[in-house]
């Protein structure tokens, strides 16, 4: 058996469209998969961050 998902795509459609029907120009969305914890960054604090670039090495 495999073991159920951390967050859930559902999950991750809830936090994008919370964001898109709040009208948030600057928001960044942080998955915690090891904490299971979805946590959106509203404001100028979105921009700025360590997870900008992220790559094949990241998965």
């Amino acid at each position: 058996m495999t073991t159920p998902a951390r967050i859930s795509q559902a999950d991750m459609d809830r936090a994008t469209k919370a964001v898109a029907a709040a009208r948030i120009s600057s928001a960044r969305i942080v998955m915690d998969l090891e904490k299971r914890r979805i946590e959106i960054i509203i404001g100028e604090s979105a921009k700025a961050s360590a997870y900008e670039e992220w790559t094949d090495d990241d998965v």
